[in-house]
């Protein structure tokens, strides 16, 4: 049975520590009083039955609750679980874990940060546990068809969990924020629904299927392809992945029993993380996947990016932040997908009695006061632990925004934060009436820099870029990497003509760097676009895309190139 005081959220030490230090104290007790039964279920005891039904077909991205069926952690919490694969059924229809566990087909089930609007329009689901820190979920597309912006689809055949022409129940709401975030209408999308075959990406069907980060990737480079992902987060869409859930009567009613199937379930991802080779060959031998390429190979990888999604080196395994919750509904309002958000029902924070203290009324007063010397040393030792741990909390909360905000390659400010910034200057130029301006650039035939000197030359270039042009920018400056090999640098209280000048400066300092290579010398150039804030602009966007179509003015100029200065 699970230790009824634990609640979600605390340290993992101290939680650990407080494990030993009750069962010392109940080993004593019944050392002196020999008519206290045991909590924990007995080895005759029935075990209840538990139904979990899974997001997917059987492969790592549920192996916490393989290990915990495997090690014994549900049947000495006093479960006998059935683990439902939760791909498609018989005649072909995609299995919901949200429908299976609101209509009690199942007890548990494992979803997405998509609960959030179920529980907003009424279903009563309640989050047990976030499994996976950051969604896997993406846009996936092959070099050879030209883009990486979700922008630049167009009429291309696409497959993708939408609401439009899709009878399947596998609808995401990450792939329409991240769509609605693109200004794209995905009424006007050429979208089929996705079949899940990769052979349809590989043979022009599709040109952008909704994918995992996990699998299709890795596939794709295998059958000799070049994979190319884009994530939702370059759109400041950052979700949860994998979550566990339950029925809301179910965590009202029997708050001990969620709690118990959820510390077993965690206990079971600590071990499939420790042990991954030893949990995919459990995997194949006793669940199976549903292809034989999906052999062990392949979820000895997935396990390896379920671990990097899960952070459980920043993050302790299961861990709610509501304030994250909170801003993941923030999201679905902006895009009028909910309307309000009861967070802090949503979320399991259950208030479970300590029977310890029962169990010391009925002991001798000589163990109640050892128990209180125990005490008095215990909470001495935790004292010292929850010091360290608020620090190590603080310090993966704050890499956690730092991920959150910065682009990863060049540690400059991405394209979520760049959103907020310009968000917030355009607000304040106009409420001060001060002058606002921004410039947009990129590389000039990237692509070709790619191709001929390979990825990681391409990546120096970019972060040289970023270092030689933060030379001419003021501290006051916002630059960020927009996406790509496009950069945009806000300028607030500029008016065009220093704005101009600037860019000029950032076109300049790096059109003359050179960037050494084994085999001689690279030199790249940029083209540039700047526009100042007008009254006539009706909104970001507008402003926004003045500066941009100066961007393609300048290329279709002839490339490294900045026009000159005329009237926003």
């Amino acid at each position: 049975m699970a230790q009824p005081w634990i609640k979600m959220g605390k340290p993992a030490s101290t939680r650990h520590h407080r494990r030993r230090w009750v069962t010392c104290s109940l080993c004593l007790a019944l050392l002196f009083q020999g008519d206290i039964v045991a909590r924990a279920n007995g080895p005759g005891e029935d075990l209840q039955p538990v139904s979990l039904q899974l997001l997917w077909y059987h492969q790592f991205q549920s192996a916490g609750y393989y290990a915990a069926q495997a090690q014994g952690f549900y049947r000495d919490a006093g479960f006998d679980v059935e683990i439902r694969h939760g791909g498609y059924d018989n005649q072909g229809a995609a299995l919901d874990p949200v429908e299976e566990v609101i209509f009690e087909r199942a007890d548990f089930g494992v979803s997405r940060s998509d609960l959030l609007i179920h529980h907003s329009r009424g279903a009563p689901v309640t989050v047990v546990a976030n499994i996976m820190q950051r969604s896997p979920l993406i846009f996936l597309t092959l070099k050879r068809y030209g883009f990486d912006r979700l922008e630049a689809i167009g009429n291309r055949p696409v497959s993708l969990t939408l609401p439009t022409n899709n009878p399947d129940k596998r609808l995401s709401a990450e792939t329409v924020a991240a769509m609605r975030k693109a200004n794209i209408d995905i009424r006007t999308l050429n979208n089929s629904p996705p079949s899940w075959h990769l052979d349809d990406l590989l043979s022009g069907r599709t040109q952008l299927t909704t994918a995992y980060s996990t699998d299709e990737p890795y596939f794709l480079r295998r059958y000799g392809a070049t994979p190319v992902a884009i994530s939702p987060a370059d759109y400041g869409i950052d979700f949860y992945g994998d979550t566990l859930f339950t029925h809301q009567q179910l965590a009202e009613h029997q708050p001990e029993r969620v709690a118990a199937f959820r510390d077993a379930s965690i206990r079971g991802w600590e071990y499939a993380l420790e042990h991954p080779e030893a949990v995919a060959e459990l995997i194949l031998q006793h669940y199976g996947t549903r292809h034989p390429r999906y052999d062990e190979a392949f979820l000895v990888h997935e396990a390896a990016q379920i671990r990097e999604l899960m952070q459980p080196n920043l993050i302790e395994i299961g861990y709610m932040n509501p304030q994250r919750w909170r801003s993941i509904a923030n999201v679905y309002k902006d895009l009028g997908l909910i309307n309000q958000a009861d967070v802090s029902a949503l979320l399991f924070t259950p208030d479970i009695p300590d029977y310890t203290r029962l169990w010391r009324w009925l002991v001798p007063v000589s163990i109640v006061l050892l128990l209180v010397l125990m005490a008095a040393s215990y909470l001495h030792i935790v004292n010292r632990r929850l010091t360290l741990e608020i620090a190590r909390r603080r310090q993966a909360e704050m890499a956690l925004r730092i991920q959150a905000e910065k682009d990863g390659l060049t540690g400059i400010d991405n394209r979520r934060l760049f959103d907020e910034h310009m968000q917030r200057e355009v607000s304040r130029a106009r409420r001060h009436r001060l002058p606002l301006s921004l410039i947009l650039f990129d590389v000039d035939s990237f692509k070709a820099v790619n191709d001929e000197h390979g990825h990681l030359v391409g990546d120096r270039v970019l972060k040289d870029i970023t270092r030689v042009t933060s030379q001419v920018l003021r501290t006051s400056d916002l630059f960020a990497r927009y996406g790509g090999e496009e950069f945009a640098v806000i300028l607030p209280e500029t008016p065009l003509d220093e704005a101009w000048q600037v860019a000029e400066r950032i076109r300049c300092i790096n059109r003359e760097h050179p960037i050494p290579l084994d085999d001689g010398t690279l030199h790249y150039s940029l083209s540039l676009g700047v526009a100042e804030l007008t009254l006539d602009d009706v909104s970001v966007q507008a402003f926004f895309g003045r500066a941009d179509a100066q961007l393609y003015r300048a290329k279709a100029a002839g490339r490294d190139c900045l026009l000159p200065r005329i009237a926003s």
